[in-house]
């Protein structure tokens, strides 16, 4: 009986379904926002990830998702012509995430950087730190870039920081569709489900635990 029992939840802890439907809640309010439809912003904020040394370059390169983070905010400026605020505190050895975004952004994709913040170590802190710089140069409305699964906590604490600051939280990959449809390979056991459960699962109970437990 146990071992039918641990086989019957290692099969449903395997199943696609259990992360496909918080995924689609995480992003659904944000799904494909047009940048264009937004008038009167006045910059971009792209928010730091992780950076990694796993790589061939004499620096630390850009993380897979803040790649992606990147690669958008400089298809934004290109057709905005917007400035860029980059944000995201210390790595090691005095390299911040930021310094190494703008470097990334301006040698890479030919992007300029107006604004560098280097002091955060969270979204939290990524909210309270580029708010304070938006404030100061009188920015009353940006587009918020991260990625798709991370946008609803990152603008509910831009917002909470945020006052008279209007934000646009907007990514450019998702990986719902518009409407929640579910599908027979939900149901079938996969590998990579575990993969995803991590990302989507510890994103949720960040958002929940700011929203809920801890006092801003």
């Amino acid at each position: 009986m146990l071992t039918f029992g641990i086989l019957l939840f290692l099969w449903v802890i395997s199943l696609p379904i259990t992360y496909a439907y918080p995924l689609y809640w995480l992003e659904k309010k944000y799904l494909y926002n047009d940048f264009t439809l937004h008038e009167g912003v006045g910059a971009i904020v792209v928010l730091g990830a992780s950076l990694t040394n796993h790589t061939m370059l004499p620096r630390p390169n850009l993380s897979e998702n803040l790649l992606n983070r990147i690669r958008f905010t400089s298809f934004l400026q290109k057709k905005t012509a917007l400035p860029i605020l980059v944000t995201g505190g210390g790595f090691h050895e005095n390299i911040t995430e930021a310094s190494v975004m703008k470097k990334v952004l301006e040698e890479e994709f030919l992007a300029k950087v107006r604004w560098v913040e280097e002091r955060s170590k969270t979204t939290k802190e990524n909210a309270i730190f580029s708010i304070e710089i938006l404030k100061e140069h009188q920015i009353k409305k940006i587009f918020l870039v991260s990625n798709s699964w991370h946008l609803k906590r990152a603008e509910f604490l831009f917002l909470n920081y945020s006052n008279e600051i209007e934000i646009i939280p907007i990514a450019d990959y998702f990986y719902a569709d518009k409407e929640f449809i579910m599908e027979r390979s939900d149901f079938v056991p996969s590998l990579s489900t575990l993969h995803y459960q991590k990302k989507v699962y510890s994103e949720l109970f960040a958002f929940i635990y700011y929203k809920y437990f801890k006092k801003l």
